[in-house]
């Protein structure tokens, strides 16, 4: 057994003085009432002064900071460091020094923290102790918006923020020559566009560009333009067929294929919710594949197709037209601006859903590419540079200011460029890169017309 003093004790216990053994019989037991002006240790005086001669006078100094204390102190009068303990550490049998109270008690057990976990009293109390063990982990569960919790069950442990939207902003880039961004805008809550682009290494062989827009008021419309950018984009992902090889016969099985791709991305929209709801999941739908530089375009809605080709002398052009109230009136004779600007610009004639229109044919064109870019997007970009000419003008100023001009690059400021102008709805960009091999174009007629695979042939 070793006496202990208590840290609570309201002064530290004396020291005692060395002595003989006082055997089994210490003798008789002291006086229950002493007189304190009277009582006194019970040695002589000239054994005290002996000892006084002998033993200088002691001191602890504290191992945290190096204050030197008297040397019954129990802790650092500087930084509060346990000295009792740290005399035990350094020489392995701590002082003698039994309680005021006669109590006995047991030897306390040393703890040995790992380092940069120490109790503040191990070390000496200077501040908080920093721990490398509560560094947050980088990682996908790491919260964004705080850097400190980490989510769980879909909200951060520390402040309540759900993990971003992967929906929100997204980048695809399958070659060096196709490229977009799919962007929520400024204003909406949830990102309702969605986009599937594929393409081929050598620039110009084959790409397929889909890009839908979930329409506001219908019910997941989010949930209808994936189902349809994915499903259009695996139809169009299949060669087309050439037929006797002519460009015409290619062109329309081109358009065949288009069509296919509609139909099987309206089923898809269908079936993307089970339940009967007032206004079932819908959307828009525009869509371009380029094939040995050749462009064949088609749309559902009010998502476009523009062809921006780089000379001047070319006009730039939308391949293919709207489904909206607002083309009706420029096709009665309304200015655009004031079509495209009017209380009902953005109502859609025709759409994706269960509840579509019985006439789901695409708004077809054919284009053989010069050197340009084709742009598939949504009205979220058009909204605010709606003109074929206008866009081209600001595509090229946009270029220019880039330091390193890729289709994602620009389609990225041309998304930064509309959350500029106001961001109120979402904003998908998708662009090719095509260097061109001449200059035709094949009107939605002639392709339509045009032998397709299959069907008899003269000669």
């Amino acid at each position: 057994m070793t006496y202990i003093p208590t840290t609570g004790a309201a002064h530290p216990a004396p020291v005692p003085i060395p002595g003989p053994n006082p055997g089994p019989n210490p003798g008789p037991a002291p006086d229950p009432d002493p007189d304190p002006a009277t009582s006194a240790p019970a040695t002589s005086e000239p054994q005290a002064s002996a000892q006084a001669a002998q033993a200088p006078e002691a001191s602890r100094e504290c191992p945290a900071c190096g204050t030197a204390n008297p040397a019954e102190s129990s802790f650092c009068e500087a930084c509060g460091a346990d000295l009792v303990v740290a005399a035990r550490a350094a020489t392995g049998t701590p002082p003698a020094a039994p309680p005021s109270d006669g109590t006995v008690l047991a030897s306390a057990t040393p703890q040995t923290a790992p380092a940069g976990e120490e109790s503040p009293l191990d070390v000496g109390w200077t501040g908080a102790v920093p721990s490398s063990a509560v560094a947050p982990a980088d990682d996908e569960l790491t919260c964004h918006a705080c850097g400190q919790g980490r989510i769980v069950d879909g909200y951060c442990d520390h402040c309540g923020t759900p993990p971003p939207n992967p929906r929100d902003h997204l980048v695809e880039s399958p070659t060096a020559w196709v490229g977009g961004v799919c962007d929520i805008g400024r204003r909406h809550a949830r990102n309702e566009d969605a986009m599937s682009l594929s393409a081929t290494e050598p620039p110009g062989s084959r790409a397929v560009l889909v890009v839908c827009d979930g329409v506001s008021m219908a019910t997941d419309s989010h949930i209808a333009s994936l189902a349809a950018a994915k499903t259009a984009r695996a139809v169009l992902d299949q060669p087309f067929p050439r037929g006797v090889g002519t460009p015409d016969a290619w062109a329309a099985g081109a358009a065949r294929a288009l069509t296919s791709a509609v139909a099987r991305a309206n089923e898809a929209v269908a079936a993307a919710v089970v339940e009967d709801v007032p206004n079932p999941p819908s959307c828009t739908f525009a869509a371009a594949v380029v094939e040995d530089d050749v462009i064949v375009a088609g749309n559902v809605g009010d998502s476009r197709v523009y062809w921006l080709p780089d000379a001047a002398e070319e006009p730039a052009s939308q391949l293919g037209r709207d489904d909206s109230f607002a083309q009706e009136q420029m096709a009665a004779g309304v200015p655009r601006l004031e079509a495209e600007t009017g209380p009902h610009a953005h109502s859609i004639t025709r759409w994706l859903g269960r509840d579509a229109p019985d006439d789901l044919t695409p708004h077809l064109t054919t284009v053989t590419a010069t050197s340009g870019w084709l742009m598939v997007c949504s009205d979220g970009l058009w909204n605010y540079c709606s003109e074929a000419e206008a866009l081209r003008s600001l595509l090229h100023d946009t270029a220019a200011r880039l330091d390193d001009v890729t289709p994602t690059t620009v389609a990225q400021a041309l998304v930064d460029f509309a959350n500029e102008q106001g961001g109120r709805d979402n904003i998908t960009v998708a662009l090719a890169r095509l260097a061109g091999r001449g200059s035709s174009t094949t009107t939605e007629a002639t392709a339509s017309a045009a032998p397709v695979e299959g069907d008899p042939t003269d000669g």
